[in-house]
């Protein structure tokens, strides 16, 4: 940090300093770093590690992997301003303060500069449909800008108050294809990691434009599976009836797979964990227009049960998704063809406690023993992440609410779980702490598509939230026992 402040409010230094922190993400996403073809991904780790440095990190470093590298930085707690200095050599606040483990990633999705209206890797500033001011550029909300709004924070406290509690910044590079290596660089580097809590700033904010606050995740089984009949593609006429055909054999099974909206795989439930009185009463304040969201998708009805209602499904149950079918003839007219093979993707997500190890074997045991004879099945296990839940009662819960509360300025919603997955299932695991997501992008981040961007008001927000976020840790009593991510909800 080449400059300075005469400010003790962290809050006054992320203002005056806003444009210069909007110029480094600027150049930080001008950055290739697409890591499903190695794009540009070395040289943003080498920048990751900088910017750290530059921001008042104490130690930055750039990690292999058997993928893509990864940065660890550490900021160890200490006084700020001209105290700084002065305490260099004092590491009792460090010692005394509770370790914050945020977690980003820096690698981002493939993008079709023709399908963008500005270069994806050109970042822009420019007005979005509700008129508020927004940076588009590939990784502007996924994830790029969100974890550096963490790292926006910290030089803002070194600035001023200095760091009320120690933080470990992981920004990984593969969690776009699948975060494949977490789990060994978090097993292989857990004494660099240990942490009191993790926090993963990802996806958007509620759809309502309120922030929010998860504990936790679904997990995700996503299967291929392929289907074999005769050796070629044959007419229906001359061979249908004896010979088996493999795509309504696929059909069958899919199927098969669900009863009255529950899947039937054995054992498929047992692990289900059950949601507290207290899970149920966080659903159950939920704000959800149902009729909304049904007239928006031009739904006549969801898919719940009459003791349920969509968010309680949606987040709290697992499911079954068929995400792809592929068989036979799809062009124009007609073609009486017997198929030879057919073909699916599908994807489980799951809840609390589910194994998806488990339920995969569950599932090749299934399907095997219903194809019909004649008919080959195999079956591919494409990726898979365990699910994870905070407790509801756990000690970090309130001091992250009031922080989110007040880097944002309004009351944020608590919820059980994120509908969707990150691998948030990783540190509870490996490093036996709670994990919290507390997502800092727009609800309409546009990520994995054309024009993604982030609100600056939002990019804004989650800094605060950080500063935030760090103070009412370090003044929490983490160690109750009941934060255990593997104590009910």
């Amino acid at each position: 940090m080449t400059d300075s402040t005469e400010t003790t409010d962290p809050r006054e230094v992320l203002e005056t300093r806003d444009e210069t922190f909007r110029t480094d993400l600027e150049s930080l996403l001008a950055q290739p770093s697409i890591s499903a073809t190695d794009e540009g991904v070395t040289e943003c780790a080498s920048m990751v590690q900088e910017l750290c440095l530059e921001y008042g990190f104490d130690e930055a470093e750039t990690v292999k992997t058997p993928g893509q590298p990864a940065v660890i930085a550490h900021a160890a707690a200490n006084r700020g301003g001209e105290a700084r200095e002065e305490a260099a050599d004092d590491d009792d606040n460090s010692q005394d303060a509770p370790t914050i483990l945020l977690y980003g990633h820096y690698d981002v999705q493939p993008a079709t500069p023709e399908e963008w209206d500005s270069p994806p890797f050109e970042p822009t500033v420019r007005e979005g449909p509700d008129g508020e001011q927004r940076l588009y550029a590939r990784g502007a909300g996924d994830n790029k800008g969100q974890w550096f709004a963490h790292v926006c924070a910290v030089r803002a406290l070194r600035e001023t108050t200095g760091l009320p509690a120690n933080v470990v910044l992981l920004i990984e590079g593969e969690e776009e294809s699948g975060s494949e290596h977490l789990e060994w660089l978090v097993r292989e580097h857990r004494d660099e990691l240990a942490c009191d809590v993790a926090v993963v700033a990802d996806g958007p904010i509620d759809s309502s434009g309120r922030p929010h606050v998860l504990l936790g995740a679904r997990g995700l089984l996503y299967v291929d599976l392929e289907l074999r009949g005769a050796n070629q593609d044959l007419h229906s006429g001359n061979f249908g009836g004896p010979v088996p055909n493999p795509a309504a054999a696929l059909t069958d099974l899919l199927a098969s797979l669900e009863d009255d909206g529950r899947v039937t795989l054995d054992g498929f439930y047992d692990d289900v964990r059950p949601l507290t009185d207290r899970g149920q009463e966080i659903v159950a304040e939920i704000p959800v227009d149902e009729d909304e969201i049904r007239d928006e998708l031009a739904l006549d009805a969801f898919e719940t049960d009459a003791d349920e209602n969509y968010v309680e499904r949606l987040l709290t149950r697992p499911n079954l998704n068929v995400a792809g079918l592929d068989a036979g003839y799809h062009g124009d007219g007609m073609k009486t063809v017997l198929p030879s093979k057919a073909s699916a993707k599908i994807d489980f997500r799951l809840v609390a406690d589910q194994d998806p190890d488990a339920i995969y074997e569950a599932l090749v045991d299934y399907a095997e023993a219903h194809v019909p004879a004649g008919v080959e099945i195999e079956l591919s296990r494409v990726a898979a992440m365990a699910p994870q839940r905070t407790p509801a009662d756990s000690p970090v819960v309130e001091p992250a609410m009031r922080a989110t509360r007040d880097g944002w300025g309004t009351e944020p919603i608590l919820k059980p779980t994120l509908g969707g997955s990150v691998p948030t299932y990783v540190f509870a695991d490996n490093l036996d702490v709670p994990c919290l997501v507390i997502p800092y992008a727009n609800e309409d981040e546009r990520n994995h598509a054309p024009n993604e961007n982030l609100k600056l008001s939002c990019f804004r927000a989650g800094a605060r939230t950080t500063v935030a976020l760090l103070s009412e840790f370090a003044e929490a009593d983490l160690s109750d026992p009941s934060s255990s991510a593997s104590t009910s909800t």
